[in-house]
């Protein structure tokens, strides 16, 4: 059972990055198109993806204040460490900074997500993965955005905070929430065409990295040791103290827990290539924290029976 868990969830990300990586280094596919490919990830279809997950979330779990603050924690605290340690330890700039900050604290939600959630947990664990990205996409993505926009002196932080909340990966989330709290149901003809476009996301984004892996020599450096172990164990540590703390219980801690321990997303490489910041270590990052999830799925799950 534990191996089946194990295999749906890292399933998908070795063969995606296997036939990306195998593209890249027999020329099938030239690695110069990595931007392309990065690019409509993060522009289109991971946005429209996390729209239609938000619209067809239930309102009350949306409001649920004690699940929110137990994901928040855990995914805000992990992005303040690794920007700190980015700054102070590894000596980076704010731009590289603010993307090691993603990559110690951006869970891969899309793809390891649903199959340890749905074994361990059932569907309605699957409210974490919604809530984890929209924490994401209303408050780190655009502060993120924020931090690496190349502002002149003259520009106003106004407008540099308007200019990155009108990113579609910020705007297209916040849209889709605000549909599901006010009861606003999309028809389903426009539901299964945005879903058409947004499953795209995970696929792509996978592709792309073993694309861009296949023209960078992978080494482990203590600064990516660090990143893996921020996210793949700081986190859900983060992550389980809060909700004991603040009480919460059953599925919804499980839930919770689980998305702390899950790998770096594939859609962090995506982003740092689309702002040219922290580009091969993003995606170094990315494979190793998928290897060790294979420590940190099996230790989670086991962690999580005993709740």
């Amino acid at each position: 059972m534990l191996l089946q868990i194990i295999m749906a969830a890292l399933g998908p990300i070795v063969l995606g990055l296997a036939v990306g990586w195998l593209s890249g280094k027999y020329g099938l596919i030239k690695r110069e198109y990595s931007q392309a490919f990065a690019d409509f990830v993060v522009k289109i279809a991971l946005p429209f993806a996390l729209f239609l997950a938000a619209a067809k979330a239930p309102p009350s779990v949306l409001l649920n204040i004690n699940y929110l603050l137990t994901l928040a924690v855990g995914l805000i605290a992990s992005y303040i460490i690794g920007f700190f340690a980015g700054k102070i330890l590894f000596r980076h700039d704010k731009k590289d900074a603010a993307m090691q900050a993603l990559s110690v604290s951006f869970p891969d939600m899309a793809y390891c997500g649903p199959p340890v959630l749905l074994a361990t947990v059932g569907s309605s664990g699957l409210i974490a993965m919604i809530l984890g990205n929209l924490i994401y996409t209303i408050i780190i993505i655009p502060f993120t955005l924020l931090m690496i926009s190349d502002r002149q002196q003259n520009s106003s932080v106004f407008k540099s905070v308007g200019k990155a909340i009108a990113q579609p990966l910020v705007f297209l989330p916040i849209l889709g929430a605000l549909l599901a709290i006010f009861g606003v149901k999309l028809p389903e003809i426009l539901q299964n065409s945005v879903d058409e476009l947004g499953k795209t996301a995970g696929g792509v984004a996978l592709f792309f990295l073993g694309l861009l892996l296949s023209g960078i020599k992978l080494k482990i450096s203590v600064e990516i040791v660090f990143n893996v172990f921020v996210k793949n164990f700081v986190q859900a540590a983060l992550v389980l103290g809060t909700g004991i703390a603040l009480g919460l219980q059953s599925d919804m801690l499980k839930s919770a827990f689980i998305i702390g321990f899950l790998p770096t997303a594939t859609a962090v490489p995506a982003l740092a290539i689309t702002n040219k910041a922290y580009t091969d270590t993003s995606a170094e990052t990315v494979l190793l924290s998928t290897l060790a999830a294979l420590i940190s799925i099996i230790g989670g799950i086991t962690i999580v029976e005993m709740l």
